[in-house]
């Protein structure tokens, strides 16, 4: 009798239970644990994961698998990390498992390529087949015309393009082999691209670096799984650590991932990236396209690219011998995902994903989180200190402007200190970095007559004025509308109030006083589309504007040697909010723009524009002073049991219909309560800081206690307890950034 081979598989449908299927023989010695199969159920194909060999089933007329779909799709220590954050997240395995591999892979997506056309013929050569062909066809002679202008090889699409032909002479050319077309793949054609990088050297250390680099190289050489946290000042040299510690994983045969928290790091980080480095390197971040997440991620798993840069989704790259991992500004929010579930936060994922591996994690910032810090100074993590600044740049000196003094002089959003720092940088041909974290002109409108607010339709939040377009906007749907000339409630026209300002109603207001400057705006308005923010701070950069105006993106990790000053705008807001990371993330904010001035020679200046000169938070972030931060911090956490001293799940139930979400907050809350520990906090149900959202409202309740793996565990008990009624969504967030939004 021929031995079966049964195999359980996880289908990425919604089916929390892994299904058994029989392995039919012809591919007994292909299938392994991780890889994607095909799959009958209910009279459909369906595909799913192998979790587990095995050579019995209790199930009595099995199915057998129909194909393998692709042959390897996760390395070991990937797919360990899966199981790992099925039971830490309270989050099903095909759910974790669509997480970590692209759409494009589980697809079937054919890899996109361009068409690459080379010339087979010598100079001289081609210059006799032109004439030629002058006299019997002027189409494939104004190719070959275009060819003496090519020095290598262009793109088809290019070529058709400048010359205005149809692809038919082209292939005409082909035919006769005098020119050949060859595929090459989106990754490839960052082959042209490489001409604009040239080879860099090591710089030289300074003997701050030098230890740092040593404690890294050392766990790096052993194989050691270590935490390093290298807190280290703006413009300290962390990059030449990262580079030279990634040089070290190489020269073992190792692979690293570098980690930076938004796209518009990345293309500075890929610049330095490739200047240094002659291997290929994959980008990994959603505005990629589908064909080129397939192509980099067959590129990985085959040992072609051993360097990958990414924001958070590059944590699951499916590397072979993983050496090194690193996050830069290691306490960035958008390290976490709070869409949709998983609720992970790449920071613990790598930091897990290293243990699996016995890699070394590299977490460095000049803010770090709260958490961080207090795990280095308890010898969870290794601590590694940066005190001074590279080369000749110094600190920027640094101003508080007092705004409740300056509105009583004038009605102006700049100070006449900012005004006349900008007036100073222009005329020496400087550049000037505003920050306003908030876009759009105005940020809300109200009729002073009746009190009419006007709203988004679909959410709980006001609309934003945005006046390039003369459209009304919601910031979290993306509803818009055009501006109303009438009051909607009372039909009043001359009483309607534009209040607040954002990002576009700052450059606006600048040229009124500066009409001859030259600005650039960076926010999500004006990077929508793809490359965009690489072009903009490729022309900033280049010295084609005067002044940067941006929101979040433009003060983090950024080098401009050219900007001696700093104006920030209004961040007193933010310090507002109901939130026990609001101070924290106030300071990390200040800190970091204050960081952009004077990294150079030149030195810097930074003028901070408050309503709350006195808070302690602007105080002490004015003068980079986290230490003194930290010590304010960690004593409020630890009055209040808020992290790192407890850890947080927040729960968030929504529906269409208002009651419904309130009366099955509850009733979740309710089960909660009877099934963990009485050492576990429950707060009461709140509807959530912003309680509506694209027709959508929502509530939540927070949990405390001491075990995440434990609260996880009681939540899937729950849910499996609790059916969901079909028009209720349950959000379980693990370990929150924010526990108001």
């Amino acid at each position: 009798m021929t031995n079966k081979t049964f195999a359980s598989v996880v289908l990425e449908s919604n089916i929390d239970k892994s299904l058994d299927y029989e392995t039919p023989q012809n591919l007994i010695s292909q299938i392994k644990v991780g890889q994607l199969v095909e799959v009958p159920i209910k009279g459909r194909l369906k595909k799913g994961y192998i979790l587990k060999i095995k050579d019995k089933t209790n199930i009595k007329n099995v199915l057998k698998i129909n194909r393998i779909v692709s042959n390897e799709v996760l390395s070991k220590d990937l797919f360990k990390l899966a199981l790992w954050m099925t039971k830490y997240y309270s989050c099903s395995l095909s759910k974790v498992l669509r997480c970590i591999i692209p759409s494009s892979i589980r697809k079937e997506i054919t890899k996109k390529y361009h068409i690459y056309i080379t010339c087979n013929k010598t100079k001289k050569e081609l210059l006799d087949i032109y004439k030629k062909l002058l006299k019997s066809s002027s189409k494939q002679a104004k190719a070959i015309e275009y060819f003496f202008k090519v020095k290598k090889g262009v793109l088809l699409s290019q070529m058709l393009f400048d010359t205005k032909l149809s692809k038919a002479p082209i292939d005409s050319l082909v035919k006769k082999k005098i020119l050949t077309y060859k595929k090459i793949f989106s990754d490839e054609t960052d082959i042209l691209k490489n001409f604009e990088y040239f080879q860099t050297k090591q710089k030289n250390l300074t003997q701050e670096q030098k230890k740092v680099l040593n404690n890294i190289s050392a766990s790096i050489e052993k194989s050691k799984f270590d935490t390093h946290l290298i807190f280290g000042i703006t413009n300290s040299g962390k990059t030449e650590i990262y580079l030279r510690a990634i040089q070290k994983a190489l020269d073992l045969n190792k692979a690293a991932i570098m980690m930076v928290p938004e796209i518009a790091l990345t293309s500075q980080t890929i610049e330095r990236f490739r200047s240094r480095f002659k291997q290929k390197i994959a980008i990994i971040h959603y505005k990629r396209s589908s064909g080129e997440k397939t192509k980099d991620w067959e590129n990985i798993l085959s040992g072609k690219i051993k360097i990958i840069i990414g924001a958070r989704s590059s944590i699951f790259a499916p590397i072979k011998n993983l050496g090194l991992i690193i996050l830069d500004e290691e306490h960035d929010p958008s390290y976490k995902q709070t869409d949709e579930m998983p609720s992970y936060n790449a920071k613990h994922l790598a930091i897990m994903r290293a243990k699996f591996s016995n890699a070394t994690v590299i977490l460095a910032s000049a803010t770090p989180s709260i958490e961080s810090y207090y795990n280095a100074l308890n010898k969870k993590y290794k601590l590694n200190y940066l005190s001074k600044r590279i080369g000749k740049s110094n600190l920027a000196r640094v101003k508080i402007i007092d705004m409740k003094e300056e509105i009583k002089k004038s009605k102006s959003y700049f100070s006449n200190d900012l005004i006349q720092a900008i007036k100073q940088r222009y005329e020496k041909g400087e550049q000037v970095l505003l920050f306003l974290n908030r876009r759009g002109y105005n940020t809300s409108i109200q009729c002073l007559n009746c009190s009419y607010i006007f709203k988004c339709m679909h959410c709980d939040i006001t609309l934003t004025y945005h006046k390039k377009n003369n459209i009304l906007s919601c910031h979290l749907c993306g509803f818009k509308t055009q501006n109303f000339q009438l009051c909607p409630d009372c039909k009043s026209s001359e009483y309607i109030k534009y209040k607040g300002f954002g990002t576009e109603h700052i450059q606006s207001a600048l040229h009124v006083i500066f009409p001859n400057i030259k600005t650039i705006r960076i926010d999500r308005d004006t990077t929508s589309q793809k490359q965009s923010h690489e072009t903009l701070f490729k022309q900033f950069k280049s010295g084609k504007a005067d002044v940067l105006i941006g929101t979040q993106m433009i003060v983090k990790g950024l080098h401009f040697p050219s900007v001696t000053l700093v104006g920030i705008l209004n961040t007193d807001a933010a310090l507002n909010i109901p939130d026990f990371r609001s101070s924290e993330v106030v300071f990390q904010l200040i800190t970091q723009a204050c960081g952009r001035a004077g990294r150079a020679s030149l030195p810097g200046e930074v003028i901070i524009q408050t309503y709350m000169p006195k808070n302690e938070t602007i105080q002490l972030a004015s003068k980079q002073d986290y230490l003194s931060f930290y010590k304010m911090e960690i004593k409020n956490r630890k009055l209040f049991n808020y992290p790192p001293f407890t850890k947080m799940a927040k729960i968030i139930i929504s529906s269409q219909d208002e009651k419904k979400a309130e009366n099955f907050a509850n009733l979740f809350r309710i089960k909660i309560i009877k099934n963990l520990p009485y050492s576990y906090k429950i707060h009461p149900v709140l509807p959530s800081g912003r309680a509506k959202i694209k027709d959508v409202y929502r509530f939540q309740f927070l949990i405390r206690g001491k075990n995440n793996l434990l609260l996880s565990s009681i939540l899937d008990k729950v849910k499996k307890e609790i059916n969901l009624p079909y028009n209720i969504s349950l959000f379980i967030d693990i370990d929150p950034i924010s526990i108001f939004f």
